[in-house]
């Protein structure tokens, strides 16, 4: 999934639950979840790690999920911290795939530790046309969380 996706369900999960020892890790498990769905992929994912549409990807991704959290903290839904912090750490196992990104963009051989095949092997379905199923879950999950923000 997208880190867009991953932030608003975490997000979602934080202001539903709003139990911190409950919300947080159900907010990380959620990100393998959602991993284990189909989703997005580039068609050659080597080819576009070291791309510019790859790279302005990563900004733009970076960008709407630090509008999120300025969206709650500006909204203050109840529980708006906790959907922060869950939104943070919905989206964070994809921070560990930093390693395969700058070996990729330096041209050295990139070697998976067990959670990058543990990752990998969970995301079965990762092509192009998975960005339908994109499209499908960021629709619901605005439309689940929209009633919980704007009162």
């Amino acid at each position: 999934m997208t880190a867009t996706n991953h932030a608003l369900t975490g997000a979602a999960i934080g202001l539903i639950i709003g139990q911190p020892l409950l919300a947080m890790p159900l907010a990380l498990a959620s990100h393998f979840v959602c991993d284990a769905i189909p989703h997005f992929g580039f068609a050659n994912p080597r080819k576009a790690i070291k791309s510019n549409t790859f790279r302005n990807y990563l900004i733009a991704e970076t960008f709407i999920c630090a509008a999120i959290v300025a969206a709650l903290a500006w909204l203050h839904p109840v529980n708006w911290q906790l959907a922060a912090v869950c939104a943070f750490i919905a989206a964070s196992p994809d921070l560990l795939s930093i390693n395969r990104y700058l070996s990729e963009i330096r041209g050295r051989q990139w070697r998976p530790s067990a959670y990058a095949k543990f990752a990998h092997g969970i995301q079965w379905f990762e092509k192009p046309i998975g960005a339908v199923v994109e499209v499908a879950w960021l629709i619901a999950i605005i439309v689940l969380v929209t009633p919980l923000i704007i009162k």
